[in-house]
């Protein structure tokens, strides 16, 4: 009895066994389903592949694989169409690009342009994108409706378009942010039957401190503004990826730039032309040494280090 355990206890603890490779049963997602074949168990590199339902647009990856009792990357989403009906082009003066006026189903992440009925001015932009289901029709004006005064003020902001006493209903303005704020909203306003649309705001341009993995920078502020620099750096074994050395970002009303990334130093195995490396694993980090042996009529041993600008020195015999 005790050989037996003893037996059952050993098969158990057999890598393909052990509960340190399985993951769970993959997650389900809406309007989507795993394709692949269902498994009592799911051992470490197995895959499963997603699929989303007709008119559903996957967003993320296809196939996810288990690594580590976890399944990496994160299950994808089926995103939905778009349904725009006829009454709704009808109600709002819409047509679609070239005319129609017919019922539209739209896969998410793609677009459609509008025009108005004749006697309306569209206020844009024309071309609207589906997102997941949703998609915000675009507004038409009537050119018959009441004028409008002045438009408003905005703060930090200026309108660059020519002045007039009375603006006709469809007609615009155009807005510009002063030197440091950025524009939030529609850079126009129109005139909708005696009143204004929605005019936009300026607000400061400022960034907060930037995450730099495996990097660092000196200045220790908890705010910047439009402008303000620094100067990034990364660990030791790391690089600034596409830029060796140090960097300097700037503060922008698109947040920092240029994006910075530190990614570790790492070299390819290298082939060596009448010579033999001794190790065979396929990267190397930072310092690390391989040691070459070359052959005929070459006979010499060679080190070199993997380092942020190759291997030093070059290998070669």
């Amino acid at each position: 009895m005790k050989n037996w355990l003893l037996l059952v206890a050993a098969f158990l603890l057999l890598p393909g066994y052990s509960s340190q490779n399985v993951c769970e049963e993959p997650d389900d997602i809406d309007f989507g389903e795993i394709v692949t074949t269902g498994k009592a168990k799911y051992l470490e590199n197995d895959q499963v592949q997603y699929s989303c339902y007709p008119g559903y647009v996957l967003e993320g990856p296809e196939w996810i694989q288990c690594r580590g009792q976890e399944w990496t990357p994160h299950p994808p989403k089926c995103l939905a169409p778009c349904h725009i009906t006829r009454q709704q082009l009808a109600t709002k003066n819409l047509f679609v690009f070239g005319g129609q006026r017919r019922k539209k189903i739209i896969p998410s992440n793609q677009n459609l342009q509008f025009q108005c009925n004749e006697g309306y001015v569209l206020v844009a932009p024309s071309v609207r994108k589906c997102a997941d289901g949703h998609m915000e029709l675009p507004l038409c004006i009537s050119e018959q409706g009441e004028k409008c005064n002045s438009p408003p003020r905005i703060e930090n902001g200026d309108i660059i378009t020519l002045s007039e006493k009375q603006y006709r209903s469809g007609s615009s303005v155009e807005f510009r942010c002063q030197n440091y704020y950025a524009m939030e909203g529609q850079n126009i306003s129109f005139c909708d039957n005696g009143n204004w649309t929605k005019v936009p705001i300026c607000l400061e341009i400022t960034c907060n401190p930037p995450r730099i993995s495996n990097g660092y920078f000196q200045s220790r502020r908890t705010i910047y503004y439009d402008g303000d620099l620094i100067r990034i750096q990364c660990d030791s074994g790391f690089i600034l990826e596409n830029d060796n050395g140090e960097k300097v970002i700037e503060c922008t009303k698109n947040g920092w730039s240029p994006l910075s990334k530190c990614i570790q130093i790492e070299c390819s195995r290298p082939h060596v032309k009448f010579g033999r490396i001794q190790s065979s694993q396929p990267l190397y980090r930072n310092n690390e040494e391989i040691e070459i042996n070359c052959v005929w009529p070459f006979f010499r041993k060679k080190v070199s280090k993997c380092t942020a600008n190759g291997w030093d020195p070059p290998v070669s015999c």
